[in-house]
């Protein structure tokens, strides 16, 4: 019998559909172009009234991606082994929570760590995924994948906006969950 393939995956974007992910180059080109912004760096929301945007912000994941059945039934066939890893600062642990509940996740991932230190998330999840010994990590920030691609041995999968599928080639980059879930499923 063939061992379980042990995937990490990202929360917003990769296992809850976020239509406000094409904002993200925009949002990059401005930060690197007219603030002249060239390290990574994520912003931290730290007053309350911030929070409170922030939370409004993130309520836009409302939906599971297309791929999370195919997550399901690979999970219950025992072929592959699901970690969540969220980046999300703490102040959204609550409500990850319920939305996993909601839509009936919340025993699917076999740990979920959560960014509980409010690290910045690309610093969070370049631990975490050398920690989970992952075989495949699936992510759709392109900042990060490009920064756990150059720092880790698991193999890093993008799953990529409207826009950013013509501004950026990655060798392993997948319109959706299902798409990058069969690639590994073919690698197998």
């Amino acid at each position: 019998m063939k061992r379980k393939i042990r995937v990490g995956f990202d929360f917003d974007g990769v296992i809850a559909y976020n239509p406000f992910r094409v904002i993200r180059y925009p949002l990059w080109y401005f930060k690197k172009n007219i603030l002249g912004m060239e390290k990574l760096s994520f912003w931290y929301p730290k007053h309350p009234w911030q929070q409170i945007f922030w939370k409004i912000l993130h309520e836009s994941s409302i939906i599971p991606a297309n791929g999370v059945d195919l997550l399901r039934a690979l999970v219950s066939e025992g072929k592959v082994e699901a970690h969540l890893v969220t980046a999300r600062y703490s102040f959204l642990d609550e409500r990850l929570t319920k939305w996993l509940k909601k839509h009936n996740l919340d025993n699917l991932f076999t740990s979920i760590t959560n960014n509980k230190n409010d690290e910045q998330p690309h610093l969070f999840k370049e631990r975490v995924v050398r920690m989970g010994n992952f075989d495949y990590y699936i992510e759709d920030n392109l900042d990060i994948v490009f920064h756990l691609d150059k720092r880790v041995k698991t193999e890093v999968f993008w799953i990529y906006n409207l826009f950013d599928r013509f501004l950026y080639r990655y060798k392993n980059q997948f319109p959706h969950l299902k798409k990058a879930l069969e690639a590994i499923m073919q690698k197998r």
